[in-house]
């Protein structure tokens, strides 16, 4: 009896005070020659996030502590040295602290060797001109931010209690997309309290008009803990019981809709993000925009030359990306009854008979446009089903010289003078 009631009076959490980060020792000398040689490393300048966005683990974790900086420089100088090249930083809000956060890209830009590659989760709408003036002076393809917008809505971002200036968030995008050679990795969550399908449409397009090069669409999750629970008799919040706990209906979204949203985020990875089919995706909803951004290109660029993906979706007014990419996500779920597994070929044959046949694009065009995708990738195998529609030569070899030795998703989106990248 003494052990049982031991055992009920023993609470499920054990308070502990939150470590001091000037008493912890920093674990990276604990990476080994092997994860330096074949793995990105992690690494984190603070922990903490001063947000309580319901959603999200990390709104527990308050307040925001910061790795003493000197040690954290020399953590870092050692990485480097022992040839590390692409460092993830796993901080919720890096930018939080601007004279941290510029600091540390400022170290990095003095160490910059080519193949380095820098990832940074960022507040987006959080960049003053201290942070601009240091992130423009990077190479193209050298940082990639990932920035959580997660909704436009605002009722929906109040009810959450997610906080943000949506001009200045908008602003620093178009600022970040036009001025720099950031690759810009956006967040969007569909499934969230107040919801619907066509707010969350409204934002998706929204955000595609501004033309981050990837839109990570995610399902809301229930994490344990997180106080996203107190919507769930109000909006009849209905969670699959095992991990990862993600959402099955709303109170505006049934359940036949937010499977249709799942493949939805399932097939724009493989499309929209992939930068495998970069000036193929806007045909999928505004081939007459994507056909007018390309008419004015020098015809030699055209054919020498990979086109930023942003080039080419902000031409457009995106009135119906979202429309136009449910309905070929639709169509695909249709012929091949799953989201996984699909070869780039096959994807690539399926994507070209949607355009061609169930939208009645020009078939030659497509062609056209699927092969410089195609090549993007540093391949030169003409899939078989594109041969009869194109005449010309293949682009000429890329030179080692030319490559970007960065992660080929964020490289395939790059546009270098010597051509395609591998």
């Amino acid at each position: 009896m003494g052990d049982e009631a031991a055992q009920q009076s023993t609470p499920n959490i054990i308070p502990a005070e939150l470590p001091d980060f000037s008493q912890l020792v920093l674990p990276y000398d604990l990476y080994d020659d092997q994860d330096v040689a074949h793995r990105i490393i992690y690494v984190e300048a603070s922990r903490g996030c001063p947000f309580t966005c319901e959603f999200c683990l990390s709104s527990l974790d308050i307040p925001v502590r910061q790795v003493p900086l000197p040690s954290l420089l020399s953590h870092l100088q050692r990485l480097l040295d022992r040839g590390v090249k692409q460092f993830k930083f796993v901080d919720r809000t890096f930018n939080l602290n601007v004279h941290v956060s510029r600091k540390i890209l400022e170290f990095f830009l003095e160490r910059y060797r080519p193949g380095h590659f820098f990832h940074f989760e960022m507040i987006p709408d959080r960049l003053p001109e201290a942070l601009r003036e240091v992130i423009t002076r990077f190479p193209p393809g050298a940082l990639q931010f990932e920035v959580g917008i997660q909704t436009f809505n605002e009722e929906v971002g109040a009810l959450i209690k997610r906080r943000q200036n949506y001009q200045r968030l908008e602003e620093n995008l178009r600022f970040l997309l036009s001025a720099t050679g950031v690759h810009v990795h956006a967040d969007l969550i569909a499934g969230l309290p107040g919801e619907t399908v066509e707010s969350f449409a409204t934002g998706f397009d929204r955000l595609v008009a501004l033309g981050p090069q990837e839109i990570q669409v995610d399902i809301l999750k229930r994490l344990r803990g997180t106080p996203i629970m107190r919507h769930d008799a109000e909006w009849q919040m209905v969670y699959n019981p095992y991990p990862p706990y993600e959402i099955l209906q709303t109170k505006l979204i049934d359940f036949a809709t937010m499977q249709k949203l799942r493949r939805f985020a399932r097939y724009w990875d493989l499309v929209g993000n992939s930068g495998n089919f970069v000036e193929t995706t806007p045909l999928i909803w505004d081939a007459g925009g994507a056909r007018l951004s390309l008419a004015r290109r020098p015809i030699d660029e055209i054919e020498t030359r990979a086109l930023p993906a942003q080039d080419l979706i902000q031409a457009q007014a995106c009135p119906g990306a979202f429309r136009g990419f449910m309905r070929w996500s639709e169509w695909l779920h249709g012929q091949v009854r799953r989201t996984d597994s699909i070869a780039l070929v096959h994807l690539m044959e399926l994507l070209f008979t949607f355009l061609t046949n169930e939208l009645n694009l020009e078939s030659t065009f497509v062609a056209e446009v699927m092969w410089r995708d195609y090549q993007r990738g540093g391949r030169r195998d003409k899939p078989q089903f594109l041969r009869e529609f194109l005449l010309g030569e293949a682009l000429p070899p890329v030179s080692a010289a030319d490559r970007l030795h960065i992660p080929k998703r964020q490289a395939r989106r790059q546009n270098w003078s010597g051509g395609l990248v591998e």
